[in-house]
């Protein structure tokens, strides 16, 4: 294992690519660093600068130059003796119409090979998001914007798909019939029923009408390909075809000042595998897990392990060639159960250091059983700073900064008004899933049936708000004297606080302790450990912009000690 003494961070992108950093290769080293340590280099979507909005983890990005330039650089680095550490994403990917693996979702469903790959919850209870994944990228309500002609069918090479501006989101293969028959009486009437091109059409209606027979991955990709081709070819080479066509799409995306004129389109979209709405509905109504609260990074399930083989597949592959000497794990606390999630990735990655990027509090210590070196340095960093403060002097800074502002703040309370401020405003659907993921297990248990929605909702916000850490670790087998202690703490802060809930935060602290009892079933149980998993991947999140988004803008007593790091 090589263990990095000094690292310089590489933000790699189109404006500085790998050639740029084997420019400066000797430069790095005379400096007396040890490791390049490189964000993401995978493909992201176009354009991207931080490279974190991943849509491809099995390929380099050409942006950057391509394998053909990494494997130069990486040869550069090595004649200089030094490592190589390898941010990598694992928690999400670019909710994006460039990303093909969730396109195929949405246009096959449950007949994608990569169904169920991302972290959506197509049962959800709410009717208008059952089976369709919520598509929070409007600028204006659904209404408004299909009033004013700005979502529209298009047709194109890869085939039907429903436009807003930059976002293309493809029909389903299925909706294909509903399109194409539309206007089909003109067509028979114009055309010759001898006439290849038609005939062709003829075909392809058939074709896509037996697409549901078809169990095997790979060929219905197949047969959708062929679809796609044959459509456009007799688009592009027959006239009366390409006419044909074009006026149905017009009918369908009606004509602006006529409300009655977007009805089909409106009814085609209803009935998609996604569902259109105003940016700001997913934060008051989710069905998919986001990245904190970004709309377009859509979480994956890495616990699945076709979804862990295939999104580390090309790290595998470059540990193994030895390119890599080290890994930085994004975001490891958004993941489904992280312990598990570093367990299979040592496996693999015998010899390489590995870091986590992870906040740790004050008085928190990383998991000892994790299989990791350590974290990326925040803790570090907070010590360090703390070199360059006096702290007998926080009384007399406490004094100067309450009567500057004229508030008397307690720094506690503070945190804890922020973070409800926050899932109130933009976490309002996290919490929402929660508390419906933990009613369905209170209406089968003889003490949780008499709380409602309401009280569980608040309960949930309240011991949430007391939280002191960004997530526990609790697991099946796994429950620290550390993470019983804020759990327990949390819950004894809510209670004093809010009386009135002392029942329902009694509940939820069981669930969080995986206190079953006596008379749970093993699936009841599992529930309860799916609770708790969930609980602790909505904390972090919280945390994070609770604390260091908001807290840390307002509370300036002295801002050296505001920096996460």
């Amino acid at each position: 294992m090589k263990v990095p003494i000094a690292t310089y961070r590489f933000q790699l992108n189109s404006l500085f690519r790998f050639e740029d950093l084997d420019k400066i290769a000797d430069y790095i080293s005379a400096l007396g660093i040890s490791d390049v340590y490189a964000s993401p280099i995978f493909v992201a979507r176009r354009g991207s600068s931080h490279g974190y909005d991943i849509i491809d983890s099995t390929q380099v990005s050409l942006e950057m130059g391509g394998e053909e330039g990494f494997e130069k650089v990486i040869n550069t680095i090595k004649s200089y003796e030094l490592g190589w550490i390898q941010d990598i994403v694992p928690n999400h990917m670019a909710y994006d119409s460039e990303n093909s693996m969730l396109m195929d979702v949405l246009e096959n469903g449950e007949a994608s090979e990569f169904f169920n790959y991302f972290d959506i919850d197509w049962d959800h209870p709410y009717e208008s998001m059952k089976g369709r994944l919520l598509a929070p990228f409007l600028g204006e309500f659904y209404g408004i914007c299909l009033d004013k002609a700005d979502i529209r069918l298009n047709f194109g090479e890869n085939g039907f798909f429903i436009q807003y501006y930059d976002w293309k989101f493809p029909i389903k293969i299925n909706s294909y019939v509903k399109v194409l028959t539309f206007n089909f009486d003109s067509l028979e009437s114009t055309v010759d029923h001898d006439d290849d091109y038609f005939i062709r059409f003829l075909e392809i209606l058939n074709i896509i009408r037996g697409l549901d027979s078809i169990t095997d991955f790979r060929e219905r990709h197949r047969q959708i390909v062929f679809i796609k081709a044959v459509l456009w070819k007799i688009y592009s080479e027959d006239a009366v075809m390409k006419n044909f066509l074009d006026g149905t799409i017009s009918l369908f995306n009606g004509k602006q000042g006529c409300r009655e004129s977007f009805n089909n389109l409106d009814e085609l979209i209803s009935e998609q595998l996604f569902r259109l709405c105003f940016w700001k509905v997913g934060n008051e109504e989710l069905n998919y897990r986001r990245f904190f609260t970004v709309n377009g990074l859509l979480c994956l399930r890495m616990e699945k392990p076709e979804v862990f083989e295939r999104a580390h597949s090309f790290i595998f592959k470059l540990v193994r060639e030895e390119k890599i000497t080290g890994l930085r794990i994004d975001h490891v606390d958004g993941l489904y159960c992280p312990s598990e999630y570093l367990r299979k990735l040592r496996q693999e990655t015998e010899k390489v250091y590995i870091v986590v990027e992870k906040i740790l509090g004050l008085d928190e210590e990383l998991p000892s059983y994790w299989p990791v070196q350590g974290t990326t340095g925040y803790d570090f960093l907070n010590h360090l700073n703390g070199v360059f403060v006096e702290t007998k002097n926080e009384r007399s800074f406490n004094k100067i900064y309450n009567s500057f502002t004229g508030l008397y703040l307690n720094y506690d309370d503070l945190v804890n008004d922020k973070k409800r401020l926050f899932m109130g405003k933009y976490m309002e659907g996290d919490i929402d899933n929660l508390a419906l993921l933990m009613k369905n297990i209170l209406n089968r248990n003889r003490y949780g049936k008499d709380i409602t929605m309401y009280g569980l909702k608040k309960a949930i916000v309240e011991i949430m708000a007391q939280f002191p850490i960004y997530r526990t670790y609790v697991d099946k087998e796994i429950l620290r004297d550390a993470d019983r202690g804020y759990i327990e703490g949390a819950a004894a802060k809510a209670r004093r606080k809010n009386q009135s809930l002392v029942y329902e935060l009694n509940f939820i602290e069981k669930v969080l302790l995986l206190d079953f009892g006596e008379n749970l079933s093993e699936e009841e149980q599992e529930q309860w450990i799916h609770i708790v998993r969930r609980f602790q991947q909505v904390s972090g999140p919280l945390m994070a912009k609770g604390l260091e988004d908001t807290t840390f803008y307002i509370y300036n007593r002295l801002i050296s000690l505001n920096e996460v790091g």
